[in-house]
């Protein structure tokens, strides 16, 4: 007979899991994103400093031309604007993958350590096998495709264009707009053409917003309660047959 849960093991696994994952979000969502706040004044100090130089150069013998002072200025700023932006996007991006490989890590270690059963990355083995425990099925398509989504958002993180950026494409073709794109996706005269996509780990070509993380978190944690629910009731601790 399978290993099954007590209440407390159920209810132990089911923290465990929902904690491991919101305090990743929390991470990106209350620690890291909130320091890129500060980009507005460090554009400001920089187009000081580039005025300051511009100031210097004038001093030295040389005649102030505000334009070219201006432009120094412009173009400090804005490179230094982009590079931050790019950066934020980027770590959005990223805690895509983390989420849903910290997820992939969880199910492993849960079929090894918990159920003592062969290590089982997710994927649809692991949705048959969970299929098998039940006479109704363990997630809802919302669920599944929702976790496909996710699978498939990290495989393009990662890689870059390929055919995980075209499926993607197809199921989620906002992730690859950026904000001011966005109408685009309701207008049907316009045709969207997925670009082509270079450095997401950099924050380009592809978007992940934080709307996007919490609804990843709220999919996992969904997740796992549907799954260890499977086992609410049985009355078979774990570890015995």
């Amino acid at each position: 007979m399978s290993a099954m849960l007590t209440h407390w093991e159920l209810e132990h696994y089911r923290q465990l899991y929902r904690n491991q994952i919101d305090r990743l979000v929390d991470t990106l969502t209350a620690r890291l994103l909130p320091t890129f706040d500060s980009v507005h004044e460090e554009v400001e100090a920089i187009q000081q400093e580039a005025y300051r130089a511009s100031l210097e150069c004038a001093n030295d013998g040389n005649w102030l031309d505000p334009q070219m002072a201006h432009d120094a200025v412009l173009e400090a700023s804005v490179e230094h604007f982009d590079i931050v932006l790019d950066l934020r996007q980027g770590l959005q991006n990223m805690f895509a993958v983390s989420l849903y490989h910290l997820f992939e890590q969880q199910v492993r270690t849960f079929h090894v350590r918990v159920l003592r059963q062969k290590p089982l990355k997710f994927g649809p083995d692991v949705l048959h096998a969970w299929d098998k425990m039940s006479l109704d099925p363990v997630l809802t398509t919302d669920q599944r495709s929702g976790l496909d989504e996710l699978r498939l958002l990290a495989n393009t993180v990662k890689h870059g264009d390929g055919t995980s950026a075209k499926e993607l494409y197809a199921v989620a073709p906002h992730l690859f707009l950026n904000d001011w794109e966005q109408d685009a996706l309701d207008d049907p005269t316009v045709i969207v053409h997925k670009p082509d996509i270079g450095t997401p780990l950099f924050g380009q070509d592809l978007f992940v917003r934080p709307g996007d993380i919490h609804r990843y978190r709220q999919l996992l944690n969904g997740v796992w309660s549907a799954y260890l629910e499977v086992f609410h009731g049985k009355g078979q601790p774990v570890g015995r047959s």
